[in-house]
Parts: C-alpha cells; structure tokens; sequence
C-alpha cells in the first residue's frame, strides 16, 4: 500500500481498516486485538454499525499517525514507515568532529588526530546529547547539522559512568528529537540506528534491525538496550529509534570479536532522560554514595536467573556512610526499600532512584540473621570533577 494522507474529520475509522492488525473481531461484543493485544474501548456502535475508534489504532499501531495540528491521517507501507522514520529523524541527527587532546594517551605525533562521533539535538537552542566517550578527549568541539552547516559546539556536562555528555552550540530553531518512553520498548520491535560510520563523509547514515534484548550488561555499570542494526565507530552518541520516530535509545557499545555480529548496545531513554535532566538541574550526575564495594554472586556474573542471591559486601570505605550505619563486610544486601538488589548492576540503577540526603531501608543477612538497616546516603564526587 503507498502512502496516503486523508482529512480527519471523524473520530472514528470504519472496520475496513481491519487488514492493517493482526488478530481477530468477535462478531458478538466485537473485540480488537492488534498483535495479540486486546485494546480496550476501541470499538463503537453507531446506527447499528461498528467503527474502530482512531486513536486505539494510532495509538497502538507503528503504521498509522495522526497529525491533529494539520488535521491528518497518516497510513505508512512498510517501505515508506521506515523511509519515513529515517526523514523525520535526521534533521534531529548531527556529527561530531574535533581534534583529539595532546593530553590523550591515544594521541599520535604522527596522525592528524581527528575524531568524530554523533550526537541527538534535544532542545531547539542548540543543546545536544552525546556519548561522553566522543567528547571528553575531543579540542575544539565542532557539531555538522543534517543541513551541512557546522558550529563551535562546547562541553556543559559530562559523566564517564553513564558514558553521557551534553554539548551546546549557539544556534536557534534546530528540530529536537522526541524521546519515547522504555516502558513501551520490547524484544522483536523494529528499530532504525543513525550516525556517522566510519567516516564522516557517510554521517546521518541509517540501519535497520531489530531488539535483540533488554537489560543487558554489556560488561558496563549500567543496563544496555541490544539490538542488531549494525553500528560502527563514529555511530557513538546517535540514536536508536523506534517505528514511530522516537529516541529510545543511545548507541554507545559495539561487541567485536573474530565470529561475532550484530552484538550492539545502546544507553536505555530512561537512563538519557535521567543524566538530562541531572545535567540541566545539577551541571552533573548528583549520585548518592554508601561507599561500599560488592561483589555478584556466582549465578549474576554467569547471567543464570536468580532471585534471593543478593550481592555481598567486600568493602567499606573508612569514614563511609556504611561504616556509620553499621553495614559489615561479608553482609549480604538482598533488597534496597522493597526492591530486590540480585547483581552490582542491578544496585547501580536502584542508585538511580535516589539523591544525596535520601533515605533507603536495606534488607540484609549477616550470619543466618536478616537485618533491616535503614541509611541515609551521602554524596559521591563525580569522576568529572
């Protein structure tokens, strides 16, 4: 089917538009179900005929959109849905290209010393997120729009851990990407990867795949999402997209190996819209700090599913909020405020919850005994700073 745009002038579409699900109509107290879903409340009776109420189609179906400020309805074919993610988001895509710092244990007397990466605009003032790898040994921060036009771009915020950073460049009306919502993100959906591969004569390139998973490790501090669109050196800091045209992720992690393919990992949104929203209020990551080192048990370092493991404490820094609050090594830490904590990973992103001053109540076992320990956590500097 080619593209169509229609006038909406009704709230409602008529059950002809059944071919675009999959699944099945009950004739009797008439069901929709789009991909094994039931939609509730989608299907109305009027004058003896069912309609399929149009926001439960677009808002469950990647291939149709509707456009109420220009009061249209838009029904994409596979061919022209992907074309059309990809038109929509790169002008929100730029390339990131700078000198790499003297300062660099990768500087080369003898190379030119250029690096390059990719970055999403996010405000329409010039603000742009980016892997903190891309831009943390980059001099003279410049930033390539989708137009070809290039600006100074400097650094206001980084974090190492995350593997974020924020970049601005003092230009107006840029088109910010739209950010989607992880809760919405699951294994098989089709996503788009765009940034600069390679060289940065091919930025704003584009590859199809799919999500491979969810929660990954990718040996980080953090949770990956893993998809298959393949990504190369330069894609570092671009977007992970899904049907609709929205960020859900940010390409960060390519595993390469003799035999290996399609192993790429990308920062979850959520996780983007923590550090932004960290960098815009704090200029930083404010990380709540306990100042304990653990170690996973057997079964989270080999990726088998457990449940009551926990994580053991190997070390307490002297002077530490641990230490004040009586945390022992060797204790183990099964749950932090209800939730259960079953990998160091798994600590990191509860950490994620919480500010420096924050109140948490943890579930532990020392000798046989389960122990409740309620801590306040203080404040760990940033490796930034």
């Amino acid at each position: 089917m080619n593209k169509k745009k229609v006038t909406a002038k009704a709230i409602c579409l008529l059950a002809a538009f059944t071919f675009t699900t999959t699944g099945t109509f009950a004739a009797s107290g008439m069901v929709l179900n789009i991909d094994g879903k039931q939609v509730e409340d989608s299907i109305k009776v009027i004058d003896g005929r069912q309609y399929i109420l149009l926001d439960s189609l677009a808002d469950n179906l990647e291939a149709v959109t509707v456009d109420r400020d220009n009061k249209s309805i838009e029904i994409n074919s596979d061919t022209n849905r992907i074309a059309g993610v990809i038109s929509k988001v790169s002008p929100s895509v730029v390339g990131i290209i700078g000198k790499l710092k003297e300062s660099s244990s990768d500087y080369n007397e003898g190379a030119d010393n250029m690096i390059f990466g990719t970055g999403v605009i996010y405000r329409s003032n010039g603000y742009i997120i980016t892997n903190a790898h891309v831009v943390k040994d980059m001099d003279s921060i410049v930033v390539v729009l989708s137009n070809s036009k290039a600006y100074m771009a400097r650094l206001k915020a980084i974090d190492d851990s995350l593997d974020l950073a924020v970049i601005k460049v003092d230009k107006g009306g840029l088109q910010p990407a739209v950010f989607g919502d992880i809760s919405d993100v699951a294994v098989g959906q089709e996503v788009v990867a765009i940034g600069t591969p390679l060289s940065f004569n091919l930025r704003n390139s584009a590859t199809k795949g799919i999500i491979s998973g969810m929660n990954r490790s990718a040996d980080g501090e953090y949770r990956f999402i893993q998809s298959d669109a393949a990504i190369n050196g330069g894609n570092s800091g671009g977007p992970l997209v899904n049907m609709k045209g929205e960020v859900i992720g940010i390409n960060s992690v390519k595993l390469i190996g003799f035999g290996v393919e399609g192993l790429n990992f990308s920062i979850p949104i959520d996780t983007v819209k923590y550090a932004v929203k960290h960098f815009e209020k704090f200029g930083k990551i404010r990380r709540p700090y306990l100042g304990v080192s653990f170690t996973d048990s057997i079964t989270a370092k080999y990726g088998l599913p457990s449940t009551s493991e926990g994580i053991t404490v190997k070390e307490i820094e002297e002077g530490s909020p641990a230490e004040q609050f009586d945390i022992e090594t060797d204790d183990k830490l099964l749950s932090i405020s209800g939730t259960n904590v079953n990998s160091v990973i798994d600590y990191n992103e509860e950490m994620l919850k919480y500010l420096p001053g924050d109140k948490a109540t943890l579930k532990i076992i020392r000798d046989k005994e389960l122990l409740s320990i309620e801590v306040v956590f203080g404040e760990k500097e940033s490796d930034n700073e």
